[in-house]
């Protein structure tokens, strides 16, 4: 009986690493030193864990989002849970598990699309392939 638990318990635990699902992430970002000229653009780059297993590969687009959390502190103090987008990466280079990405500009953002006003994206920001719907 104990053997024949610890069987099913084992199972368990070998099939529970294939149900989760994995957040995709923004885990490094590097950016040119300013010169402090007039102007100037200091371009970025942001890597991604999601590479060419996942299907992405360049030129793939990709939406970002933050996870924001806020108390509210009338009557209830229930916090609330948001999932915001913040904006959408363009994939220039893909390997297996990893991609480097730039920023796909403001005019790619439809005017239906709420974003938090932040300047750039975060570490920790979550990464998703863009769907495009018909």
């Amino acid at each position: 009986m104990r053997q024949k638990n610890a069987i099913i318990i084992l199972m368990i635990f070998s099939f529970s690493t294939l149900v989760y699902s994995k957040d995709y992430i923004i885990f490094n970002i590097s950016q040119q030193v300013p010169m402090g000229y007039k102007n100037e653009k200091v371009n970025k780059n942001f890597f991604v864990n999601i590479g060419k297993i996942q299907g992405v590969k360049a030129g793939t687009v990709l939406d970002v989002h933050r996870k924001v959390s806020k108390l509210n502190p009338l009557k209830t103090w229930k916090r609330h849970r948001f999932d915001v987008k913040v904006g959408q990466l363009e994939v220039i280079h893909s390997e297996d598990h990893s991609s480097i990405c730039k920023r796909r500009g403001p005019k790619s953002m439809k005017k239906t699309d709420h974003s938090l006003e932040m300047e750039s994206f975060l570490l920790g920001d979550i990464v998703s392939v863009n769907i495009k719907k018909n």
